[in-house]
C-alpha cells in the first residue's frame, strides 16, 4: 500500500476569485436587408458601371483595397455586399486612397534610335519631322 499525503481541510475557505472574462470582438451590426444584395444583382442594378470581372476582383482583394467593411458572408456561403457602402468605395468617395494617373504637363522629346535627343521641326504639311 502507499501512503497518502492527508490532506487538512480548511472550514473557512474564500470562494476562488472569478477573473474578468476577456472581450470578445463583436462582429459589426448587419446593414438593413434591402440594402445587401448579390454579386450579379449588383452588376444586374449597375451595368453601366460594373462588370462581373470587375467585382470579383475588389471582392477577392477585398482585405487589401479596403472593401472588407461591406462584404459579408450569408449563412449558405454566398457573399453579401452592403451595395452603398461598395459604391461609396468604387466611386472613390471611401476606402484607400486610388491610384490616379498624373497629369503631364508636356510631352518630352522624342529620342533617335541611338538614345541623342532629336528635336522636333513641323514639316510644311504640319507633321513633326525629325
Amino acid at each position: 500500500m502507499s501512503a497518502r499525503i492527508p490532506i487538512k481541510a480548511k472550514i473557512h475557505e474564500r470562494p476562488p476569485v472569478q477573473a474578468e472574462l476577456p472581450m470578445i470582438a463583436v462582429p459589426p451590426a448587419l446593414p438593413p436587408t434591402t440594402e445587401l444584395v448579390t454579386k450579379a444583382q449588383l452588376v444586374a442594378r449597375h451595368p453601366h458601371l460594373l462588370s462581373v470581372n470587375r467585382v470579383t476582383w475588389a471582392l477577392r482583394c477585398r482585405a487589401e483595397n479596403g472593401l472588407s467593411a461591406a462584404v459579408f458572408d450569408s449563412p449558405c456561403g454566398e457573399l453579401l455586399i452592403h451595395e452603398p457602402a461598395f459604391l461609396a468605395w468604387f466611386l472613390g468617395l471611401s476606402g484607400r486612397a486610388k491610384p490616379r494617373a498624373r497629369r503631364r504637363k508636356g510631352r518630352p522629346a522624342k529620342k533617335g534610335d541611338d538614345g541623342v535627343q532629336v528635336l522636333c521641326a513641323p514639316s510644311p504639311t504640319g507633321n513633326l519631322m525629325r
